[in-house]
């Protein structure tokens, strides 16, 4: 009898290790794809699953694509189709993947616009991983967005990294100091790509010389 109970707690020990070496191992995974998923954290298990599982089919069908190394000129070719400022697009970019297109993060996040699963299907992304996919659909939500906030950059930046739910159309922006940080940032980085794109116009422009009539 004794045996016996030894035994059997010996096989539930067994048995609590596979949940735990579960979400050790998808928590690795994710960290290996730029997430900064706590190794024992249990929050948005699912959503880590099944961004893991969509990046593995990804992989299977693009092994020779070499679309997915340069991805910024998907995200500009999105804004303009989208009709909103390509430096405000790049700069979400930017700062949510830093053009990554196989980025996974800690809450599940997908690709260069770091997708969510839901925000995903309403936007018709079929493939979170593909760069021109993921840039269409997160351009799609932020034209939304940018109607919504009537061109509010802090107010669409922070609606995008918290959810429109949390962010009022107009009047103090009460948004937690982590979601106030991230559209301080993507405003900065927007204010300075401007200032990029600026230059570079002034220096590619031609130079007019008109003779004098005198």
């Amino acid at each position: 009898m004794a045996g016996s109970a030894k035994r059997k707690r010996r096989r539930y020990r067994w048995l609590l290790l596979v949940p735990v070496a579960y979400v050790l191992v998808i928590n690795h995974a994710v960290r290996r794809f730029g997430g900064d998923a706590h190794p024992l954290s249990v929050l948005r298990m699912s959503e880590k699953t099944g961004a893991l599982a969509r990046l593995a089919l990804h992989s299977i069908r693009h092994i020779w694509n070499s679309d997915c190394q340069d991805t910024e000129p998907f995200v500009r070719r999105a804004a303009r189709a989208a009709g909103i400022p390509e430096s405000f697009a790049v700069s979400v970019a930017k700062a949510e993947s830093g053009f990554r297109s196989h980025s996974i993060s800690s809450t599940g996040a997908m690709g260069v616009m770091q997708l969510m699963p839901r925000t995903a299907w309403s936007y018709g992304v079929v493939d979170p991983f593909d760069p021109e996919d993921n840039a269409g659909g997160g351009t799609r939500y932020r034209a939304a967005l940018w109607q919504r906030y009537r061109g509010d950059r802090m107010r669409v930046a922070a609606a995008y990294n918290a959810g429109e739910r949390g962010v009022p159309k107009k009047g103090a922006l009460r948004v937690p100091s982590s979601t106030l940080s991230y559209a301080a940032h993507v405003s900065r980085l927007a204010k300075r790509e401007t200032s990029r794109a600026s230059a570079v116009d002034c220096l590619t422009s031609p130079l007019v010389i008109t003779a004098s009539t005198h």
